[in-house]
């Protein structure tokens, strides 16, 4: 199957003084570690979507970073910026996300300070995601509390994932790849109002309301190699007596 695009949103903000340079430098870890550990086969690009930081020259700072990167690997990353003026992460998560569908159904949130330590390949969950009507979101990281059933991607690229029970923070707002399905069952994100609410309002509409599932993937260190398969051979037939 032919992959989708991915646009990679990062939601932010840095006002002028200290905090707001202490929080540019988290940002700035986090974003190179996106540019050389996240991996998908298809297209993908990056929209900052900023809410009106005054930190000087922050914008041009993270845009500097993914150019750099791809002078030094040869492989540029697409990058767009969009502007609010204090209206909330999810007024940035509107934005982004808007600017995301325009070009696909996929998209990854990947939270301003959540940097990627590891490698990682997106392009088996963007595949589960096209394929899957039944799932609008898959997560990448937890919230405490979660319960669920375990499934399993089938095909080469095995992956297990969690499909989250509609209690505690099944929804949030960490690491998480996102299809169009997603947005158009369970709206928009609300504005105008901090991160934690925003984050609770959509986590209870996604509670009280039926519609596409919420899959947690779930780690996988392990790797069986294949081939030759004994598992299913009676011991006796080996006896010599």
């Amino acid at each position: 199957m032919s992959l989708p695009d991915v646009t990679i949103a990062m939601t932010t903000w840095a006002p002028a003084g200290e905090d707001g340079y202490r929080r540019s430098m988290a940002v700035k870890v986090t974003l190179s570690s996106w540019l050389r550990n996240l991996h998908y086969e298809g297209r993908r690009r990056i929209h900052i979507a900023d809410d009106g930081s005054t930190l000087m020259d922050y914008p041009q700072m993270l845009g500097h970073i993914v150019e750099m990167r791809g002078i030094q690997t040869g492989e540029p990353w697409p990058l767009e910026f969009s502007r609010g003026e204090r209206h909330g992460v999810g007024a940035s998560l509107n934005r982004a996300f808007k600017a995301g569908f325009d070009r696909g159904d996929l998209v990854l949130y990947g939270v301003d300070d959540w940097m990627l330590p590891e490698a990682f390949d997106i392009t088996p969950w963007a595949a589960f995601l096209e394929e899957r009507e039944d799932v609008g979101m898959i997560r990448f990281f937890p919230h405490p509390d979660l319960s669920g059933h375990i499934g399993m991607i089938p095909g080469d690229q095995v992956g297990h994932y969690l499909r989250l029970d509609r209690h505690h923070y099944a929804f949030g707002h960490r690491p998480a790849l996102y299809h169009r399905r997603m947005i158009d069952a369970y709206g928009w994100f609300a504005e105008d109002t901090n991160a934690y609410d925003c984050e609770r309002i959509y986590n209870e509409r996604f509670a009280s309301h039926g519609g596409p599932d919420i899959v947690l993937a779930l780690p996988h260190y392990w790797r069986h190699i294949g081939g030759t398969e004994f598992a299913g051979i009676e011991p006796r037939e080996g006896r010599t007596e």
